[in-house]
């Protein structure tokens, strides 16, 4: 009885520590600028929000953090490159701005740009 708790025990921590590995093999760090898209300077203090993909009908997005932009209008974070990500911001007067990308698009180093829209410059095009 107590060989086949110690070998359970052996399997489980074997196990965990597999999955440990291969996720910090698939992390990667990048890098999300916010700019104006009319003046294309950096916005400071907007808040972006990371969603990730969860498989389901309908897919689902799942928050992985908020951050605020620096003095760059950047913030630097470690994901994993097989996910899919949604990357959202806002800031003063309802400035909006989103980007997605699917599984395995994002590189390390990779700078994801997104450019904000304040609702005054939003034009819808119906036709």
């Amino acid at each position: 009885m107590v060989y086949k708790s110690i070998l359970l025990i052996f399997f489980a921590i074997t196990l965990l520590s597999c999955g440990n590995g291969s996720d910090l093999k698939n992390q990667i760090t990048i890098t999300v600028k916010v700019i104006d898209s009319q003046t294309e300077q950096p916005r400071v203090n907007d808040t972006v929000t990371i969603r990730q993909a969860k498989w389901g009908i309908p897919r689902r997005y799942v928050e992985v953090g908020q951050y605020v932009t620096d003095s760059l209008g950047k913030v630097e974070l470690k994901i994993s490159k097989v996910n899919r990500y949604s990357f959202e911001t806002d800031g003063p007067n309802f400035a909006f701005g989103s980007d997605e990308y699917g599984e395995g698009e994002l590189k390390n180093h990779q700078q994801v740009i997104i450019k904000v829209v304040s609702p005054d410059r939003k034009h819808l095009n119906i036709e």
